[in-house]
């Protein structure tokens, strides 16, 4: 794997346990505005753990979120959602975690949230990681490879079946098309024709520049786009087809009722943090940690990330949002 998996010393559990550098937010902005201070995260609640940061992943939703007026967050608030580390103290809840695991975690936007070197996190929403598989790794995953497992969940698997994904060159993308052919879909990526080589390693059968060089209707379409792009893409489907949308939603129906009765499905991870049960949570971090060890033997593939200092970040979550591809995730390691 691409990076160290080492441990937390006593020395780091005894000395500033909830005291730790973050980059908060004072107000809706651009990433530059990020300010860097010491903050308390606080003890652990009930039902959540503390972990010493080891790696941050940077996501859409980070500068998404910043730039928004929302009554979610005050001045203060530490933005972020996913994260590696290792766990030092759990709440009075907490059974199936302990001080020492190796974590992965997806948290909610209502924070404390990952821009920090600790966390304090849900503990229902924490990942083990596999003994192999090292922080950078672990910290890419969580958003891009749990919202492409909920996208997949939500079609019924029909092998065979043509599935268009559009879009496809991204990290969700790439994740979408793995999965997809783990379910035997005949799966068609829509990316640039310099992508085409990578999308078929992984599994392609076929590549496409535009969705309108389709040559017939399609079984349904994963749409990692937006709700306009969305909308453009359901007049590929047939009868009884399926159109799931990553970014965005449709807000009326795609074809006139008694016509092709198309399912219209969406897709929103942080929205577990706010309706989903226990249940819901136990399904989700048990396909995230069956994944987790398919990466660790080679068995699904994620890109190596682009690794950075902690001081970077604000300057790396504007590449980001500026949509300049160095590389496809940013990880900002937390070690130093």
């Amino acid at each position: 794997m691409s990076d160290s998996t080492e441990t937390t010393t006593p020395q780091d559990i005894r000395h500033g346990t909830t005291h730790a550098p973050a980059w908060v937010w004072q107000g809706p902005g651009e990433p530059e505005a990020l300010e860097q201070t010491e903050v308390d995260i606080g003890a652990p609640g009930d039902d959540e753990v503390l972990v010493a940061t080891r790696a941050i992943g940077l996501n859409p939703v980070d500068w998404k979120f910043m730039a928004m007026d929302s009554e979610l967050w005050q001045a203060g608030q530490i933005p972020g959602v996913d994260a590696s580390g290792e766990v030092i103290a759990c709440g009075a809840n907490v059974t199936h975690v302990s001080p020492g695991d190796r974590i992965a975690v997806h948290t909610t936007l209502a924070g404390p949230g990952t821009f920090s070197k600790r966390l304090r996190v849900p503990a229902r929403a924490v990942m083990h990681l596999p003994v192999t598989l090292g922080f950078n790794d672990a910290a890419a995953f969580p958003c891009p490879a749990l919202t492409a497992w909920l996208a997949i969940e939500k079609l019924p698997v029909k092998a065979g079946r043509r599935l268009l994904i559009t879009g496809a060159s991204g990290s969700v993308g790439r994740w979408l098309i793995q999965l997809a052919r783990q379910r035997d879909f005949h799966v068609i990526a829509v990316a640039s024709e310099k992508r085409h080589a990578d999308l078929k390693a992984l599994g392609a059968d076929e590549t496409l520049t535009d969705a309108e060089q389709l040559d017939a209707p399609v079984y349904a379409v994963i749409d990692t786009v937006n709700g306009y792009h969305a909308r453009k893409m359901t007049r590929h489907l047939g009868a009884n087809g399926h159109i799931v949308c990553i970014q965005d939603r449709l807000e009326q129906a795609a074809a006139p009722a008694f016509d092709r009765a198309i399912s219209q499905h969406e897709v929103a991870l942080g929205a577990l943090h706010w309706t989903g049960d226990d249940e819901d949570w136990a399904r989700l971090v048990t396909a995230g940690e069956g994944l987790l060890e398919a990466i660790a033997d080679g068995t699904l593939n994620q890109p190596a990330p682009c690794i950075e200092s902690f001081t970077a970040l604000p300057a790396c979550l504007a590449e980001l949002k500026r949509g300049e591809r160095r590389a496809l995730k940013f990880v900002i390691t937390a070690n130093e």
